[in-house]
């Protein structure tokens, strides 16, 4: 099972609708779904959705509308009829888990020999809604893998593979089915095997540097690096890739391992340099210079001295003035506060 999203941020409705329409066979009653909607003609229910959009205030970049596919593979056990009715259950089901207060309108298509599947017409705001509908990355992954988690459980017999909830085995079994189906036409998935599997034997075989960077340039591959990430080149197309990308971390760790006794060699001689150089350059002082160097740590000793001396009084004199401004403002605080019991007591002899 598929489910692709593709946002549209213009009011094309009658576009879509139409499209929708016009690819559906409409042989069967589970051929057009709708959620929210209360028109029945065609003109009706596009005006639905403009007039609902018109409530978003309008900005930059904004979405007004969701084009989604919901597609399963053909089973080998099922009539087409059977196909379209468990379909039609899927998407009612990927509805209230999604857009459970959006406009939605669909119709189904079944011309693919391989699939059946379902085009959803879906509201950027739910019903008589101010603002968009706030979907993040997440939550529209988690949506689509329980309902891939409900057609396991509840139609195992349409026979879907395990794709978004699948681990990582699985998930690497079947990039490598996807190489074989396009090695007849040379595809990109191919491609990138090859490099996986050339890059990891080089990991494993180089015994050194020098046997590492000969292997690449062998195998016409040139290794680069930005900021923190390490990559690769395939000079014959031009194509990079990431060592994340090749999922080769683990395997690059054998080329750390070549590069670390490397530095530290680096480090050793590049020390030892340095030591020879300082013995060079320090010569003995004479005596005429160790004299006046004395001289000079002696003027520097009493010129210290008397800056610290001069700091000291400066601030025994603050501190002194301090304790006399606190003496004042308590002798004037007293004193206002004698004046103002003396005329309380005035007032009472009167």
């Amino acid at each position: 099972m598929i489910i692709k999203s593709m946002s549209r941020k213009h009011r094309s409705f009658s576009q879509l609708y139409n499209y929708m329409k016009d690819g559906s066979s409409r042989s069967s009653e589970y051929d057009y779904f709708s959620h929210n909607i209360y028109s029945r003609k065609d003109q009706d229910i596009i005006n639905e959705f403009v007039v609902n959009s018109r409530k978003v205030k309008a900005r930059k970049n904004g979405n007004y509308l969701f084009h989604e596919v919901i597609a399963i593979t053909k089973s080998k056990q099922l009539t087409l009829e059977q196909e379209k009715e468990r379909l039609f259950d899927i998407v009612r089901n990927y509805v209230d888990m999604r857009c459970k207060n959006n406009l939605v309108a669909g119709y189904m298509h079944d011309e693919k020999d391989i699939n059946v599947h379902f085009h959803l017409m879906i509201s950027s705001n739910e019903l008589d809604a101010f603002k968009n509908q706030r979907l993040t990355k997440f939550d529209f992954d988690k949506a689509k893998k329980q309902l891939e988690r409900y057609v396991i459980e509840k139609h195992p017999e349409l026979e879907q593979d395990i794709i978004m909830n699948a681990k990582a085995e699985q998930k690497k079994s079947r990039e490598s089915n996807k190489a074989a189906e396009v090695k007849r036409k040379g595809g990109r998935l191919e491609k990138k095997e090859h490099m996986v599997k050339t890059l990891n034997s080089i990991f494993a075989n180089s015994c050194s540097m020098d046997d590492y960077f000969k292997q690449l340039e062998q195998q016409n591959f040139e290794m680069y690096n930005r900021g923190s990430a390490i990559g690769f080149i395939n000079k014959t197309d031009g194509k990079k890739y990431r060592l994340k990308t090749l999922a080769l971390e683990e395997q690059f760790k054998k080329v750390d391992a070549l590069l670390q006794p490397n530095d530290k060699t680096q480090q050793e001689s590049k020390s030892k340099q340095q030591q020879k150089e300082d013995k060079k350059d320090y010569q003995e002082p004479s005596t005429e210079q160790q004299t006046k160097v004395d001289e000079l740590e002696k003027q520097q000793k009493n010129n210290n001295q008397e800056t610290r001396s001069d700091a000291d009084s400066v601030k025994e004199k603050t501190v002194e003035q301090n304790k006399a401004d606190i003496k004042k403002a308590r002798a004037a605080q007293q004193k206002s506060a004698n004046a103002k019991s003396k005329n309380k007591d005035k007032g009472f002899e009167r």
